[in-house]
């Protein structure tokens, strides 16, 4: 496996060199009317100019409906938006709703056919991708008027044909617009070492798992912080899930497809019944017996983990970003994930680079949906995403040695961050469709973390298909009865209230839950990504 392609998308330079080209479909002085017909019927050449800014020659409004996050403004009122209506000529009505109820909210306008013009971000699942756009034909294919008016988009999608295929349904059409996330340090848990504790130690950064106990045992006994109690806590998973990433890659296990999962030449594997899961399981038992993992780790009490993280009391953890502890963030560094017990040394906690994929959908109503998928191209180049995270320069950033930097009265506002930055754009919550070159959120901290342990993340990373109805109907149910039992026996397996005596006893019973039939399931959704 090659190992090293994700580690050339760790720098910003990087990423911004790759779009050079891109800014040309973004040009203010490239004018023109286009003149195919439009896909909802109208005539695409009496309103939209071809390239360019405006967008449309004459008057054009669009409802829109998404999910606010609680630290943004009124989506009228946020600026990058109101600029935007400025340039692209296009008024947006939004009718933003609160994220709690915002699902059922949009469901309701489903199932009334009281559609919006789009849908952005609207936090939309597979699920609804598959019932709303292949089944009741709600929503319309994308992928026509990409090819004709969304050149960033399409730019993209040729270069990242995996960002195409994780949107791509399986009945081929693309439904919906995701994040695309270049910068790896974007995407997926991280995994952080107690530096100061190594020091104080005089112990190195553990390379396999002979290592990493003897580390992790000298962080129980020795008293790294210094305070005479025994309140370190050696690894600090923070919930359940983390089983299955965190440590999955030294035995060789993939996240693959949203689910766990390997692809190997092409064929797909489901391991929850496999021996090497079961040897993590054994390893995380001895970790657990050995009070060296988080005794609490699957009780999903967030509150008192953050407690714990921001008083620095872990000596090894994974997480995305520092913001719960940046206070003392300067006391980890990053590690390479260890080598396992059969020499595999893979960090399995990324996510892909397309992702989430429900962010911006045209619904059968839209008179204008050329002028809609123009509207959101302009977020795919690098000078759209720069105004989209960074708002207006000398406003609220500035260029500093060739790069962004957001104004000190943003970065210092008494109500936090995230809260000043809602006034600015829809940055705060994520789940916007745009592409992000160099994460506005994440510290200088976090992204020297994660480069240490970018060179072992997977080449490819498939997100989880998008089902057709037929499909959704058998498969969903069969995989959220054996998620649950998954989870709940590993919890068994690790804290020794279920010996592995029971293990063929557990596989027999993931036998008899369908795995085999959802296996069968996610190849042929495999197989029709991968349809040339």
């Amino acid at each position: 496996m090659d190992m090293n392609r994700m580690k050339t998308l760790s720098t910003s330079f990087m990423a911004v060199a790759a779009f050079s080209s891109l800014l040309a479909g973004c040009s203010s002085g490239d004018q023109g009317a286009a003149k195919q017909p439009s896909a909802a019927g109208g005539d695409a050449g009496s309103v939209l100019n071809a390239s360019g800014f405006p967008i449309v020659n004459s008057e054009v409004s669009m409802r829109v409906f998404g999910c606010k996050d609680p630290n943004q403004a009124a989506w009228k009122d946020v600026l990058v938006l109101k600029e935007y209506e400025k340039k692209s000529g296009i008024k947006m009505v939004y009718e933003e709703t609160p994220t709690q109820g915002c699902a059922e909210k949009r469901n309701l306008l489903f199932a009334s056919n009281e559609l919006p013009d789009v849908f952005l971000r609207a936090d939309l699942s597979n699920t609804d991708i598959s019932k709303y756009g292949m089944q009741e034909q709600m929503l319309i294919p994308l992928e026509g008027l990409i090819d004709k008016y969304a050149p960033n988009l399409k730019k993209l999608f040729d270069q990242y044909p995996e960002a195409k295929k994780s949107v791509t349904a399986t009945d081929g059409h693309i439904y919906s617009l995701p994040v695309l996330r270049l910068q790896a340090a974007g995407r997926g848990d991280k995994i952080w070492i107690n530096q100061d504790w190594l020091t104080k130690l005089n112990l190195k950064e553990p390379t396999n798992i002979d290592e990493l106990l003897t580390v992790l045992r000298a962080f129980r006994d020795q008293d790294p912080n210094g305070n005479g109690k025994k309140d370190e806590i050696p690894l600090g998973l923070r919930d359940p899930g983390m089983v299955f990433t965190t440590f999955a890659g030294s035995f060789g296990l993939d996240h693959q497809l949203g689910t766990n999962a390997n692809i190997d030449g092409g064929k797909v594997k489901l391991w929850v019944g496999d021996d090497r899961y079961k040897e993590l399981l054994m390893f995380l038992n001895k970790l657990y017996a050995e009070k060296l993992l988080y005794a609490d780790f699957y009780s999903q009490d967030l509150p008192k983990w953050r407690s714990n993280l921001s008083q620095a009391l872990y000596g090894m953890f994974f997480i995305y970003a520092s913001d719960p502890f940046t206070k003392v963030e300067n006391q980890f560094a990053g590690m390479a994930p260890v080598k396992g017990p059969h020499g595999d040394q893979m960090l399995s906690t990324g996510s892909p680079l397309a992702s989430p994929i429900g962010t911006f959908a045209i619904t059968n109503v839209n008179k204008n949906p050329e002028a809609a998928i123009r509207w959101v191209d302009y977020f795919y180049s690098e000078e759209g995403s720069r105004f989209f995270n960074y708002g207006v320069e000398g406003q609220t950033y500035s260029m500093q040695s060739g790069k962004p930097v957001l104004a000190d009265s943003i970065k210092n506002d008494p109500r936090g961050m995230m809260a000043a930055l809602g006034q600015v754009n829809l940055v705060p919550g994520g789940g916007f469709p745009t592409i992000i070159v160099d994460d506005i959120v994440l510290s200088e901290r976090t992204k020297e973390v994660s480069a240490v342990s970018e060179p072992f993340t997977s080449k490819m990373m498939y997100g989880a298909p998008i089902f057709d109805q037929e499909a959704t109907d058998t498969i969903v149910p069969i995989k959220a009865d054996l998620d649950k039992f998954v989870q709940e026996s590993a919890i068994k397996f690790i804290l020794g209230e279920m010996s592995f005596d029971k293990w063929d006893e557990y596989t027999a019973t993931l036998k008899k839950m369908k795995i085999d039939q959802l296996e069968q399931a996610y190849q042929k959704a495999f197989d029709a990504m991968n349809k040339s």
